[in-house]
């Protein structure tokens, strides 16, 4: 049994020129364009339930983006 599952999806033609246009501009076949503009949205979501947990987590201090840039030594570099 392959690894891989195979899936279809249907855009009207002019949803689909679009996709196929942006493709194009990015020098990739349609099938690669949609495959990584999934895998993308389903990555960021990952991160953006992680980011969630994280503030719900009350063991955890939360440090503001501030205080982050201070110590990197990049807080007049904005």
């Amino acid at each position: 049994m392959s690894e891989y599952k195979v899936t279809s999806l249907r855009f009207d033609k002019d949803q689909y020129h679009e996709v196929h246009e942006l493709a194009a501009f990015y020098g990739v076949s349609v099938t690669r364009f949609m495959r990584e503009a999934v895998l993308e949205k389903v990555e960021d979501d990952k991160d953006y339930n992680e980011a969630i947990e994280r503030l719900r987590d009350k063991d955890k201090a939360i440090v503001s983006r501030a205080e982050i840039l201070n110590e990197l030594g990049l807080a007049n570099e904005q």
